[in-house]
């Protein structure tokens, strides 16, 4: 397990390392995942990176709390393709990878872990310059546990 979240929290940072050119955001959000009869609100952090003008790397961490017993937590990094309204709105299809992790608090030793993939879109609206607010949807279709649907609402600060 420690290997996995390191070589994924390596790929990460690698994204970063060579980004040279492209917009660069950081940001956090407010997420909703649903499935398998669990409902979890959370937070999250986001990071991306534009490779080209439609093409966008994204990396995420969210952390859904404690609902009916049970929190999850998540790792993602996903591809988006951007299609642009003018200068201050786009749209986009997504897809990419997850990690996904329960954990059950009250019982020690009741964490497990899934690997699966994301299909689902967002949108962006750039405030000015510096600031934006996005809203994603997506499917995690995820193995071993199903799948489940994942909503979330946030703002980011472009470097």
């Amino acid at each position: 397990m420690k290997k996995v979240l390191l070589t994924l929290v390596l790929c990460a940072f690698a994204m970063v390392g060579f980004a040279q050119k492209g917009e660069m955001t950081a940001g956090a959000q407010f997420t909703v995942g649903a499935g398998q009869g669990i409902c979890n609100p959370g937070l999250g952090a986001k990071f991306s990176y534009s490779i080209t003008d439609p093409w966008r790397l994204a990396a995420s961490f969210d952390y859904g709390f404690q609902t009916e017993g049970i929190a999850t937590w998540d790792i993602n990094v996903d591809a988006h393709y951007q299609f642009f309204f003018g200068k201050v709105f786009r749209v986009y299809p997504l897809a990419g990878f997850t990690l996904l992790g329960y954990h059950v608090p009250e019982i020690k030793k009741s964490n497990s872990t899934c690997v699966g993939m994301n299909i689902g879109g967002g949108a962006q609206y750039d405030i000015n310059d510096s600031w934006a607010v996005f809203t994603e949807v997506k499917g995690q279709l995820v193995h071993k546990h199903g799948s489940r649907f994942v909503w979330g609402i946030g703002g980011s600060y472009k470097f």
